[in-house]
């Protein structure tokens, strides 16, 4: 099994993840996904996430990576195609950045901090595996992939 960190980095800044910037897509023959994540500004980075299959859209999915008291979480909500949300109006999954290179981002799955419920824990990694492409991989717990993207830039 691998393993990943779980303790949050404590940065200043969120200038190391600028490589995350760009349109990405990714064409596989039962799937087209496309991520978008904005520069960063005020101290966050918005993405934005689709996922099509068989000329349908399946689900959207909103992103913000931001700085807070030192530490960087990212933040996603699911929706419908319809736009409405998956999760309850005060929910969204969180993860806190626990590992960061120059090509690597690591997120670690977080509960809310209200929320009496555990998450099932897990990562989500960025990899910048080429001038042009980022790999997204989502790591389950027992650190078997659940899901794993191949994108690339274009634009």
């Amino acid at each position: 099994m691998t393993s990943y960190p779980t303790a949050p980095l404590s940065i200043d800044t969120i200038d190391g993840l600028t490589w995350i910037r760009g349109d990405w897509i990714e064409n596989e023959a039962d799937r087209r996904c496309e991520e978008v994540w904005s520069g960063p500004s005020a101290g966050t980075l918005m993405g934005m996430f689709r996922w099509i299959s068989a000329n349908e859209v399946s689900f959207f999915e909103f992103m913000a990576i931001r700085l807070s008291e030192g530490e960087v979480e990212l933040h996603a909500k699911h929706f419908h195609p319809t736009l409405v949300a998956w999760e309850e109006r005060h929910r969204y999954q969180g993860f806190v950045l626990s590992e960061l290179t120059e090509q690597r981002a690591v997120f670690a799955a977080t509960p809310l901090p209200d929320d009496e419920e555990e998450t099932d824990g897990g990562w989500l990694i960025y990899e910048k595996a080429g001038k042009d492409e980022l790999v997204v991989r989502l790591i389950q717990s027992t650190g078997e992939e659940k899901l794993t993207f191949h994108f690339t830039r274009v634009a």
